[in-house]
């Protein structure tokens, strides 16, 4: 198996689960939500596929350590 894909709402061993939110820190405006997380076999870190919020058609996959790095994402209230 090329990766292992995590899904649910549950939350799992990386700490993220799908449907939680962040804010962009350099775009106050911009939400995304997870929409899966995602573990590469020739990747030593976890990534997030994100879904910006109100634009289902935006999205990114980004290392899960980007994620959880304050000067890039805080979590959405």
């Amino acid at each position: 198996m090329l990766f292992r894909k995590q899904f649910g709402g549950q939350g799992d061993e990386y700490g993220i689960s799908t449907g939680q939110r962040f804010r962009s820190r350099n775009a106050k405006s911009l939400v995304w939500e997870v929409s899966a997380v995602y573990r590469y076999a020739w990747e030593p870190t976890p990534h997030v596929r994100l879904r910006r919020v109100g634009v289902p058609g935006d999205l990114k996959t980004i290392a899960l350590d980007t994620l959880q790095d304050d000067r890039y994402f805080e979590p959405a209230s």
